[in-house]
């Protein structure tokens, strides 16, 4: 084949236009989800195969399963909307057959299983950032960055960039040769504010650097005005806002429950007067005595169990169904701190003796099925089974097996805390579960990835109860009881999150 036989797009959205058309070097492009992006780097990767044979490119991205799974499917499908073929142009994964003659790079692989293989010589070479010193013994005529807003800076600089030289005498004169493009979403968090470095760059070398920023609206044709309806609808705004329309955040995200509040979540009135009048117990300075004083506890009514195990602290939290109210609340909260998790189940079992209805569903995280400790042949689950069944306890274990996403969780919260949903409405109890609510609200985002921070739960100069232990129990009841009524959110974040959106590829 003749590169002079490839064929021309068929279309470009205002964004792909520009830097299509760009002739600077260094190319940093943060756009919406849904705007293009893959079909920019399918498109600079043939300029490299046209201007280049047996030249070089290092693709980097995430990992080397992101970029085989979600970078490479839209670029193979815009190479072939411009006639070049899988399996007759290029190979993926291995050297082409010998039979073919076709010639190698410059300074070919050794192996050719993170490559692609073009039938002038020319090799792209993927990169994964969760190994990114593999690229300090590479050489590369050009340097293409996949999510760029969620890659390590300081690996970059230190890795990657300086592999990015050689081959002057054969290509010096291609004008981006050794240059670099660089694409992204808006960053999350402050680390990857990075790539707003580029702005100033291109007004103090206007020649040399190109920074642009773009909605998803400008790729409607491609992607259709449902997509954004979809989106909106279920999307926290501030996700939307960043993710979609590709607005600057205002304020760092650093809240992994940002829709929860005291004055519509929480409640306090939740005393039995009468009893504790009865007894002539005075609870608010005395504090409560057991489940026969909480007027939430519905004594013919089973519990909703939840657990954090671990090694140093064990906590729980007690929910239950108000169907009249139609809501799910927290009524109650344990934790012990060095304590064990006989202990904790102890605390429960004497707290709710006089309850009537003595079946539990009992659910927790995966951590639950590993064993209590070295001696024991029995699992967490187990023994709170156990330690419950003795009790007079009647236990369905409800707990599922596996971990929810951060996202996942993340996004489900900012449905549930929603009154738009087919669920019913959370609550806490402030005065038993007080604690639950300090810890959902306090838990920040990682400000490297987009994360639940778990670091208060190895500080040692607060207590244990301010960690992120309690709200990790939650999460293990709420998502698994309601997520499947949240009305298809995890449809639409695989659509927007994981590139399952077709339009990208035009």
């Amino acid at each position: 084949m003749d590169v002079r036989d490839i064929k021309d797009s068929p279309y470009y959205n205002d964004p792909q236009f520009v830097i299509r058309t760009c002739t600077k070097p260094h190319k940093m492009f943060i756009g919406g989800r849904g705007v293009g992006k893959t079909t920019i780097i399918a498109d600079q990767l043939i300029d490299c195969l046209i201007t280049m044979p047996r030249g070089k490119v290092s693709l980097n991205g995430l990992t080397y399963f992101h970029i085989r799974t979600k970078s490479l499917p839209p670029i193979i499908d815009h190479w072939e909307r411009r006639g070049l073929y899988r399996g007759i142009h290029y190979y993926i994964g291995m050297r082409a057959p010998k039979k073919y003659g076709w010639l190698e790079p410059y300074q070919p692989p050794l192996d050719y299983t993170n490559c692609i293989h073009f039938f002038n010589g020319f090799v792209v070479e993927f990169n994964s950032f969760d190994r990114p010193e593999m690229a300090r013994s590479g050489s590369y005529d050009y340097m293409i960055f996949d999510e760029s807003t969620k890659l390590k800076k300081s690996a970059i600089d230190s890795d990657v960039l300086p592999a990015n030289r050689g081959n002057n005498d054969r290509f010096g004169k291609v004008r981006f040769h050794h240059g670099t493009l660089f694409l992204g979403s808006q960053p999350l968090t402050p680390a990857g504010d990075w790539v707003f470095d580029y702005e100033s760059l291109m007004k103090e070398f206007p020649d040399e650097f190109m920074f642009l920023e773009a909605s998803a609206r400008f790729n409607e044709f491609i992607l259709g005005p449902r997509y954004f309806r979809d989106l909106k609808r279920v999307l926290p705004q501030m996700i939307y806002d960043i993710e979609v329309d590709n607005i600057r955040r205002i304020r760092n995200i650093n809240g992994f429950y940002p829709s929860l509040s005291a004055s519509a979540h929480c409640y306090y009135d939740s005393y039995n007067y009468s009893f504790y009048d009865s007894i002539m117990h005075d609870v608010g300075e005395q504090g409560t005595v057991d489940s026969r004083g909480d007027a939430d506890c519905h004594s013919n009514e089973p519990l909703y169990l939840s657990f954090d195990f671990g090694s140093t602290q064990n906590c729980m939290v007690v929910a239950q169904w108000h169907r009249a109210e139609g809501e799910f609340p927290i009524i109650k909260n344990f934790y012990v701190e060095n304590e064990t998790l006989t202990v904790l189940v102890s605390n429960f079992i004497d707290y709710y003796r006089h309850h009537r209805n003595k079946h539990i569903f009992l659910y927790g995280g995966s951590d639950g099925t590993r064993r209590n400790d070295a001696s024991s042949r029995q699992s967490y689950f187990d023994d709170v089974t156990d330690q419950l069944s003795k009790a007079g306890w009647s236990v369905n274990l409800c707990a599922e097996l596996h971990e929810i996403s951060h996202m996942d969780k993340f996004l489900f919260w900012h449905r549930f805390l929603s009154v738009d949903n087919n669920a019913p409405l959370f609550k806490i109890n402030m005065n038993n579960a007080m604690e639950t609510f300090v810890s959902m609200d306090a838990a920040p985002v990682l400000p490297q990835e987009f994360k639940k921070d778990k670091s208060s739960e190895r500080k040692t100069d607060q207590p244990r109860w301010k960690a992120t232990d309690l709200s990790d129990a939650v999460d293990n009841l709420y998502y698994w009881m309601f997520f499947q009524s949240m009305d298809n959110t995890l449809q639409s974040y695989d659509m927007l999150f994981l590139g399952k959106d077709s339009s990208s590829l035009q």
